[in-house]
Formats: structure tokens, C-alpha cells, sequence
């Protein structure tokens, strides 16, 4: 718009000047006379201009064969280039430039006077420095940048404030979204215009499913759990013969384990998007008391490191089950010291309200072999639950930490020997787990 405003002003500028220049070598063929083959013009001239030495208006007049005949007082001993045009056409140059003169407009027009020796053609012509029209033209394009800047700044406020109010549900959805993840709301509000309450009520829906599904599957596993724990008492309370009272005690054992690990397994909720962050610490030193208690006669030391308000984003159920099944194994295998850090950190995902959960179990006991810390690390490998003092539990803490995409990590632990065997020299590799969880 600028541009275009500019441009037309220039052009108008420049008509501006034409015109004004043609009048002025109308008004003085008006008071020219030719006597006796001579151009004369009278001294009181009708512009001011042309009569004050060295102002912005110039005159002359040329005779073909004779040169220049005459010259206005404002010229004083200077001339215009010399321009050649048709006869009775007025000729413009808007750039026209002189010798070490400033830049100027200039007009001609050729004429033929009638006399009585004939016609008696010359020129005529008048330039004006451009001065002043320049001045009129920059004066006008501050002017003009100045009200589109404030037009423009007031129409990019009108289209933010737009935009903002627009844009205002979504930015609700954003913070509501925020408030599930944290878990201070359940549900999104559906006060919302059509095309955005459409996608809260799909939400919504798709959480009340969630969250049934999770209690339907969870009742179904109880109700199993309920069913098969009598046909089980009843085979234990059978008597069987000697020769195979062994093998079917073992057996109705191996059931059972089977059993506990497969509806462990299939109760674990998982990784859940909108999943209520709860508080964990009360959870986890009530383990560590209760192991501390049934493993009194090892006398085991552990050192929790804890912040209060350290949460994890998931099931109550699945964080007792790998943390403590994580610290029962350190309980079992250690000498006598165990270290438990649980922490909250921020997630890569900048935009995520979530924090990120690292657990790591440390035990001094005799450690793992190599072999196995491999096996146990990798995704979707399923250990022989009859491996010597890693069985079960594993199972059931791997089986969590992948529902929760979560990294499992096993190396030795950094436990030096007491002073009875040489100080600074290491008793046990001991072991220690590392579980993230984003």
C-alpha cells in the first residue's frame, strides 16, 4: 500500500510540475512580441521569479540560426541546454540536469509567430530546480510510512486479539491437558464451542473406557484368582500314595507359582497417557521396614534416598510390586548393606507436564553373571523362572517396566570390604538395577 501511495503521489508531483511549467510558457508567450525579425519581451516580466537573479525559475528563448535571443535575469550569464521538440508540442524532461546546476524540471514548446515578413518560428522554454517538489514528495512519504505504521501496528493488535480469542479453547484444552497429566482433573470440560467440545467429548469417552476397562480386567483377574485358589487347596488337602506324593506336591507348587506370575502379569496396568501422579515415599519405606523386619537376623543396613514429594505416573498396584519385588531380591542376595535411590527428573519432551522416574536398587551380595545381566536387560526375553535366585520377581519386574516403556539396566554395584579384610580392597561386585521410567 505504501509503494503503491508513493508512487501515485510522485506521479501526481510531477503532473503537478508539467502543468505548472506550462502555464508558465503560456503567460510568457503572452507578453512576447516579435518586431522587425526580434523577440522582444518586456522587462516587467508576469513571474516574479524570472526577474531575481539566481532564484528556482529560468527562462530563454531560441531562434534557429540565431542561438539564444534572450534569457530571463534569473539566469544571469548562464543558459539551458538547448531542447529540441515539434512545433507546437510542449516537450517535458523530469530529469533534466544543467552544469553544476541541482537537479531540475524542465519544459519546451516550438511556435510559429506570423508576421508580415512570415512566420517567424522559436522556442521557448522555462525549467525549475525540482527542489521543492522533492521536499513535497519526501515531506508526503514520512507522512504516509508514519499512518501505515500506525495502521499496521493497530491491525496486526486487532489480529492477535483475534487470533487470541480464537484460539482461546484450544488453549484451555492445552491446560487441561496439562491438569490430567498432573492429576488435579479427571475429566475435560465440554463448555466448549462445536468444533472443539466434539474432540473433549471423544476424550472424555476415551478415558471413562480406559479406566472401565482397567476395573473390568482387574475384577475378571480376581474373580479368577478366587476360582482356582479351591481347586488348588483341595488337591493340597488330597493324600496321595508315597511313590508320587513328592512330584504332586511340586507340581500343585509349580501351578501355583505359575499362577500368581501370569495374573501378576496380567494385572499390571501399563503406561497410561493421563495416568494420576501419586506420591510414593510412605509406599516405599513401609517396604523397606517389612523386609527390614523379616530379614532381622542379617542385620541389613539400607539407605533410602528419597525426596517426599517424588512421584510416579501409573498404578499404586505396579509401583509396590517392582519396587518391592526389586527390594526383596536385594534383601535376599545382599551381605549386609542395601542402598535404594528413587528420583523425579524432567522429561525430554519439553511440552509433557510429566516427570521422568529413575529407581536404583543397590545390594553388596555376590552379584550376577555376566551372562545373565544380558539376558535379564533385553526387550521382550522371558528369563526360566527357575533361575537360581532370580526367578520370579524379575519376571514380574521386567514384565512392569516394559508396560511403562521403560529401561532396565543391571551392573555391579561400588560396595567396598569392612576394614577385617584390608582397607580399600573390594569384598563383592554386588549389584545394582536401574529402572527409568518416562
Amino acid at each position: 500500500m505504501g509503494v503503491a501511495l508513493n508512487r501515485a503521489f510522485e506521479r501526481s508531483v510531477l503532473s503537478n510540475a508539467e502543468d505548472n511549467l506550462r502555464n508558465q510558457i503560456l503567460l510568457l508567450i503572452a507578453n512576447i512580441e516579435v518586431v522587425d525579425g526580434k523577440v522582444e519581451v518586456p522587462e516587467a516580466l508576469p513571474e516574479p521569479r524570472l526577474g531575481q537573479m539566481d532564484s528556482s525559475l529560468f527562462a530563454q528563448v531560441t531562434v534557429k540560426g540565431q542561438g539564444v535571443v534572450w534569457r530571463s535575469p534569473s539566469l544571469l550569464d548562464r543558459k539551458l541546454p538547448i531542447l529540441t521538440n515539434g512545433l507546437g508540442e510542449f516537450s517535458f524532461h523530469h530529469e533534466f540536469e544543467w552544469p553544476r546546476q541541482a537537479p531540475s524540471y524542465a519544459t519546451s514548446l516550438g511556435i510559429e509567430w506570423e508576421t508580415e515578413q512570415g512566420d517567424f518560428p522559436f522556442v521557448v522554454q522555462v525549467a525549475e530546480y525540482s527542489a521543492f517538489y522533492t521536499k513535497r514528495l519526501s515531506r508526503y512519504q514520512r507522512q504516509v510510512g508514519l499512518w501505515l505504521l500506525v495502521f499496521g501496528g493497530a491491525l496486526i493488535a486487532l489480529l492477535l486479539a483475534l487470533l487470541s480469542w480464537a484460539l482461546k479453547p484450544l488453549h484451555r484444552v492445552t491446560q487441561q491437558v496439562g491438569e490430567i497429566e498432573e492429576g488435579y482433573r479427571q475429566r475435560f470440560d465440554e463448555n466448549y464451542p462445536l468444533e472443539v467440545s466434539r474432540l473433549t467429548k471423544n476424550l472424555n469417552q476415551l478415558l471413562n473406557f480406559d479406566e472401565q476397562r482397567i476395573t473390568r480386567q482387574k475384577e475378571v483377574l480376581g474373580n479368577l484368582a478366587h476360582s482356582l485358589k479351591t481347586p488348588i487347596a483341595v488337591l493340597n488337602g488330597l493324600r496321595y500314595s508315597a511313590e508320587i506324593d513328592d512330584e504332586a506336591r511340586r507340581q500343585i507348587a509349580a501351578m501355583q507359582t505359575i499362577i500368581d506370575y501370569q495374573l501378576q502379569s496380567a494385572s499390571t496396568v501399563g503406561r497410561r497417557r493421563f495416568a494420576k501422579p501419586i506420591e510414593i515415599k510412605a509406599q516405599t519405606e513401609q517396604i523397606v521396614n517389612t523386609l527390614q523386619k523379616l530379614h532381622a537376623e542379617k542385620n541389613i543396613t539400607c539407605q533410602l534416598s528419597m525426596r517426599s514429594d517424588t512421584v510416579f505416573y501409573g498404578d499404586q498396584g505396579d509401583w509396590m510390586e517392582l519396587c518391592g519385588n526389586l527390594l526383596d531380591n536385594a534383601f535376599k542376595w545382599t551381605a549386609s548393606q542395601v542402598r535404594v535411590t528413587v528420583e523425579n527428573s524432567r522429561l525430554d519432551d519439553k511440552e509433557s507436564h510429566r516427570q521422568a522416574l529413575t529407581l536404583i536398587v543397590e545390594d553388596d551380595g555376590a552379584g550376577i553373571d555376566g551372562n545373565l545381566k544380558e539376558t535379564i536387560s533385553t526387550r521382550g526375553v522371558r528369563l526360566d523362572s527357575q533361575t537360581p535366585g532370580h526367578g520370579l520377581g524379575l519376571h514380574i519386574v521386567k514384565g512392569i517396566v516394559e508396560a511403562y516403556n521403560g529401561d532396565f539396566l543391571i551392573e555391579d554395584a561400588d560396595f567396598n570390604a569392612d576394614n577385617r579384610q584390608g582397607k580399600g580392597v573390594r569384598s563383592r561386585a554386588g549389584t545394582r538395577f536401574t529402572i527409568n521410567l518416562n
